[in-house]
């Protein structure tokens, strides 16, 4: 394993600090426990910090803002800091340190820009820098502590190799000429909010098989649903880990109101054990059905907006064709959404266009919007 700094107390964080202040370049990296916590939270930090590599365990951090020596260099967009698909991390460190990551360069962004296929991390890696990184620890619990070396050894890869992954998507960026819109939609990932922990009750209609249930069993699912809830937070097991959505679905199909004959039948253990509430649960269902959130709807915009849409995409994909690049390169979703639903008046606050497109686009998308 590499050498690396293990840092557990706050004066290890303002060494960090001191550290990050001082260099050229940042990689980072956060590992988290979704797949084993009704609550997720980022459980390892790691950094390589021009050349220097440290562990951060957020865990033995104590006070309220552990990581509140970090968040001027992190925040600081003059720095550069390398991230691979760092929509979750700046997600995760929002909600969990209160910290806005700027100055990122993701690498996952200016791949998929460049028109790479495999844009993951250990793809890129391998066919960019012919190194083959080990996959076992990819459904690991960053919770459990101590934490084994070889884990600790996969997630210093991610950011061992990041800086000269980012060197050489950067070249490629260069001699692309397409630097400005890889900066865009970095910003873009920049912007993206923190996590939500809350409960969406809407979700109910992505679970499979949901839209096929009658008045009725919709209202016992979303009572089931909400029992889920509230059992896997007690729990604090995911509530897909805890009972699985297509296990829910057939138990609202099902309706069963009767506490013996579900400890009896085929159904997941939780259930079992929870006979009595579940059975409470939909005969109370059955009997005054709960609220039901309004079935989402596919946006669809009035005539002249599709009409505008059809004629951005048709030129879109033959612009992206006849210069080589990929769509997004020539006009990324949001814009052309944006532009497609308020017209040559969007022009002023379309998100992700920027003032090179603008200028070498401009007069042709007026004609496109006004046509």
């Amino acid at each position: 394993m590499p050498t690396h700094s293990w840092i557990v107390d706050s004066q290890g964080v303002a060494d960090l600090a001191a550290r990050l202040a001082d260099a050229a370049w940042t990689a980072l990296d956060t590992e988290s426990n979704s797949y084993f916590a009704y609550r997720e939270r980022v459980c390892l930090l790691t950094f390589n910090v021009a050349g220097h590599l440290a562990l951060v365990d957020p865990f033995a951090l104590a006070g309220d803002d552990p990581l509140g020596p970090l968040r001027a260099p992190l925040e600081d967009p003059a720095r550069r800091l390398l991230l691979h698909g760092a929509e979750y991390d700046v997600a995760c460190i929002k909600r969990d340190f209160a910290i806005a990551l700027r100055g990122v360069f993701d690498t996952q962004q200016a791949a998929s820009l460049l028109g790479f296929q495999r844009t993951g991390y250990g793809n890129l890696v391998a066919d960019l820098l012919d190194v083959r990184l080990p996959k076992e620890h990819a459904r690991f619990d960053w919770a459990r502590r101590p934490i084994p070396e070889d884990a600790l050894a996969y997630a210093l890869d991610d950011v061992v190799y990041l800086p000269e992954l980012a060197d050489r998507l950067a070249a490629f960026v260069a001699e692309a000429d397409i630097a400005d819109e890889v900066a865009i939609a970095c910003e873009a990932v920049e912007d993206i909010p923190a996590h939500d922990p809350s409960v969406d009750r809407a979700r109910i209609w992505k679970l499979k098989g949901a839209r096929d249930l009658d008045r009725r069993g919709l209202g016992v699912l979303m009572a089931l649903f909400d029992w889920r809830e509230e059992a896997a937070a007690d729990a604090d097991v995911p509530s897909g880990r805890y009972i699985a959505h297509e296990a829910l679905v057939a138990l609202a199909r099902a309706a069963p109101t009767d506490a013996a004959a579900l400890r009896e039948g085929r159904w997941p253990k939780p259930v079992k054990k929870a006979a009595d509430a579940v059975a409470d649960r939909v005969r109370a269902a059955l009997d005054d059905p709960p609220e039901i959130p309004p079935r989402p709807r596919g946006r669809r915009g009035p005539p002249e907006e599709q009409a505008r849409s059809q004629r951005l995409r048709h030129w879109r994909d033959e612009e992206a064709r006849q210069r080589g690049v990929t769509t997004q390169v020539v006009l990324p979703a949001r814009a052309l959404e944006h532009l497609a639903e308020h017209g040559a008046a969007g022009f002023a606050d379309c998100p992700q266009l920027g003032e090179r497109r603008l200028e070498r686009y401009g007069d042709v998308l007026r004609g496109l919007l006004e046509g």
